[in-house]
Formats: structure tokens, C-alpha cells, sequence
């Protein structure tokens, strides 16, 4: 565990940081009324526990970077179709998919949280927490000169970097 693997995961929480708040008003406009919006919410709300449950003892297979690969590439593809993206049956899949690769992503931080020192343990919380507050304030600021399809596009951009990063963590920790 080190610095490198600390900064990849405070890049995917500044990434969904970011997107975060917009991305609930996304699903509440596509949605349009609120029962399909606790739908689509509660769709990855579903999707995440399944995984968790199920995928959880399978999950000891793969490498935890590996996991968080792919939960990142999944939302880096995600941010960068949100413009296009206007039929709610493909919201409802990648609802269903968001969920999905989100328990892989807390899987994976669990596996690699059980053999971490307490200092390292200590540090993520305190760097993620600490990029997550810098990015919600940032953005809070910023608001009124930033396009919410350039904060989708730049998260979508961080999430595609740290699923480089993670690769480049994953073959490392291999040999």
C-alpha cells in the first residue's frame, strides 16, 4: 500500500464527487416524476446489494485492483454517454450496472483494507475525505462558469486516469 494507490482512490472520489449532485438531478429529469426517480435509484440501490451478497465470494478470484478497474472504466463510459443518453430503459440498465460495479469497488476496498497497516487505513480516509471536501466546495464555487456536460466529461476523464493507474497498480503488485 502507498501514496500512489492513496491518490488513484482520492481520484475517484474527487471524480464521483464531482458528478455526484448532478448526476441524482440527471436521473431526477430523466425520470420526470418521482416514482420512476425512487425506481431508478432504488435499481442501484438493489443491483449493489445483490452484488455484494453474491459476487462477494467469488470476488477473492480477482486481483482488487482488477475490480477497481472495472468499476472505474464502467464510470468513465458512463460520464461520457450521459449527453447522448436519452431512452429511460438505457438509464434503467446502467442504473442496474452502476450498482454492480459499485459493490465490485467496495469489495475490492475491503480485500485490500484487511491487510493494510492502520496508518495507511487512516491515510485514505483522511486524503479521500479531505479531495472529496476540496472538490464539493471547489464545484459549490464554480458553479456558475462550469457547463455540468464539462463536469460529467472531466469526471469521466478521472475515472478513465485512474483506471490506467490501477492497471499499472495491478501488474506492478504481480510481480
Amino acid at each position: 500500500m502507498n501514496r500512489f494507490l492513496i491518490a488513484l482512490l482520492s481520484v475517484i472520489g474527487f471524480g464521483s464527487s464531482l458528478v455526484f449532485p448532478y448526476y441524482v438531478l440527471f436521473l431526477r429529469n430523466i425520470g420526470d416524476t418521482y416514482d420512476v426517480f425512487s425506481l431508478l435509484y432504488g435499481l442501484f440501490s438493489l443491483s449493489l446489494s445483490v452484488v455484494v451478497y453474491f459476487g462477494g465470494r467469488f470476488a477473492d478470484r480477482f486481483s482488487p485492483y482488477g475490480l477497481m478497474m472495472l468499476h472505474s472504466l464502467f464510470c468513465s463510459l458512463l460520464f461520457f454517454s450521459l449527453p447522448v443518453i436519452e431512452n429511460i430503459k438505457l438509464v434503467y440498465i446502467g442504473q442496474v450496472l452502476f450498482g454492480g460495479f459499485t459493490a465490485l469497488f467496495k469489495i475490492a476496498e475491503k480485500k485490500l483494507f484487511l491487510n493494510a497497516s492502520s496508518d495507511f487505513y487512516r491515510s485514505y480516509l483522511f486524503w479521500t475525505s479531505f479531495v472529496t471536501a476540496l472538490c464539493i466546495i471547489g464545484v459549490g464555487i464554480l458553479f456558475d462558469s462550469i457547463d455540468i456536460q464539462f463536469m460529467f466529461q472531466f469526471a469521466a476523464w478521472l475515472f478513465l486516469i485512474s483506471t490506467i493507474g490501477l492497471g499499472y497498480k495491478m501488474i506492478k503488485s504481480k510481480n
